[in-house]
């Protein structure tokens, strides 16, 4: 009479196990913190989960730092294009004087050669220099290239709010259907505590068998294991939800959402029938945003091709002594000034630059050729997203059906056994489907509420 019992068990319990995998599988490492415990208790609808892991999450903090960075980036890049002033103070002291040797005009031989000694010990020399471009078309592509990284870092935040935002939103469904099968295992003990109370009675006075009573005994042990298993799972799915969210672990947290009116919320028909506008998706904008920096690469390498103009002004004095005096300020500095104007024009480069614009060519290429294949990828991931939500739909709908079938088969082969009518082996055949349709029902919202998610990712429809 045991094998009926495991039977009775396995659609639930692996169900569960099938879920720890995921669990697994999803976050393989879940960070513990040691902290004491907070006995304040943190409400969280679906939305408020998925604002708040949006602004905590170590995902959005880190692509947050992304966007931050690229912000100064652009600030370094527009101030190289600003005036450059530079200062140099610099003091020289001349050990030996270096010697010179020129023609004797002073005794009357040019043709002989006398040594002299020009120059001071000490010398001093402070200088101002400013340095401004005035064309290098480099200056601008680079420009406009660290706008554009911007803009992807500001893409890179959007996509990870929207992964931030699936995986919490997963995992709150996962909790929300640990919670329903903790209450459909709990009716399922209550219901078989009662039939095994009668059932007791009805032995006490010799009606049934002591095995009818083991077998309803054994199925009512079977579930309080199966319910401490689920028990386990939903603490689980509640660290790994506080993990997502960037929460403390030990933190109390818990969800105000019902299952019911996540899925009363659901109008697949509406999702299944909405336009899919492929240039809002995300993973479409960062491609369109790395093809644009392939432009701006091949440009960019173009114009090594180009001259550049720049100018300078230096400010300059230099002060001169036999001795170390530059503190007394009496003595002269002699002033130069000087303005100037530099004019770069490459004239051969070996075929080297060639060579570097005909690479940045193929990048480009490929970063288009990309494009087009992720834009009809994208598509097809959307057209399968609709295709699975609808067989979800329609398999929850059947199961659910299925489900009240059991239950009613069940309902009604307990009441011909309590008659006299059913053996123990009908009763417990009938209760063997009825957990296993209740199982397949909760296999199935998961599927359902997963599609929707899947898709709700895709298209960017959380609210």
């Amino acid at each position: 009479m045991a094998n009926p019992n495991k039977s009775r068990m396995n659609p639930v319990i692996m169900f569960f196990v099938h879920i720890g995998i995921l669990f697994l599988c999803v976050n393989p490492f879940i960070p513990s913190k040691i902290h004491g415990q907070d006995s304040e208790i943190q409400s969280f609808s679906l939305k408020d989960a998925q604002e708040f892991a949006v602004l905590h999450s170590y995902d959005s903090i880190k692509s947050l730092l992304d966007v931050e960075a690229a912000r100064k980036k652009l600030k370094e890049t527009l101030a190289d294009g600003f005036p450059q002033i530079d200062s140099n103070l610099s003091y020289l002291n001349n050990l030996e004087l270096p010697t010179v040797l020129i023609p004797d005009f002073i005794g009357g031989d040019p043709d002989k050669k006398i040594a002299l000694q020009f120059g001071t010990q000490h010398n001093a020399n402070f200088n101002i220099t400013v340095n401004q471009k005035i064309f290098d078309a480099s200056y601008i592509v680079g420009l406009n290239t660290s706008k554009i990284y911007q803009q992807l870092a500001d893409e890179g935040y959007e996509r990870t709010q929207l992964e931030v935002k699936e995986t919490v939103t997963n995992t709150y469904f996962l909790i929300l259907v640990s919670k329903e099968t903790e209450r459909i295992i709990k009716a399922n003990i209550e219901n078989l505590e009662k039939t095994l109370y009668e059932i007791s009675e009805s032995y006490k006075e010799g009606f049934v068998e002591k095995t009818d009573v083991d077998v309803i005994q054994i199925s009512v042990t079977g579930l309080k294991n199966s319910l401490q298993n689920v028990q386990k799972q939903t603490e689980v799915a509640y660290k790994l939800l506080k993990f997502q969210m960037g929460l403390d672990l030990e933190k109390n947290i818990e969800i105000t959402e019902k299952l019911e009116d996540i899925l009363r919320r659901i109008d697949i028909q509406e999702a299944i029938s909405a336009k899919f506008d492929l240039s809002q998706n995300i993973d479409y904008k960062l491609l369109n945003t790395q093809e644009k920096l392939a432009e701006m690469a091949h440009k960019n390498a173009r114009t090594k091709y180009w001259p550049s103009i720049s100018a300078f002004y230096t400010y300059q004095q230099v002060a001169q002594r036999d001795r170390f005096s530059f503190l007394n300020f009496n003595k002269d500095w002699f002033r130069s000034q000087m303005f100037g104007i530099n004019i770069y024009i490459p004239i051969f480069k070996s075929g080297g630059q060639k060579a570097r614009v005909a690479q940045a060519a193929i990048v480009l290429k490929q970063a288009r050729n990309l494009r087009l294949q992720a834009s009809q990828g994208i598509l097809l991931e959307d057209a399968q997203a609709r295709n699975a939500l609808s067989a979800a739909y329609e398999n929850f709908l059947n199961i659910k059906d299925n489900m009240d079938l059991s239950k009613n088969v069940y309902d009604a082969t307990l009441t011909k056994y309590r008659e006299g009518i059913s053996s123990s082996t009908d009763l417990t055949q009938a209760n063997d489907r009825y957990l296993l349709s209740q199982s397949n029902y909760i296999q199935a919202i998961s599927t359902l509420l997963s599609a929707k998610n899947k898709l709700d990712r895709i298209r960017n429809n959380y609210e």
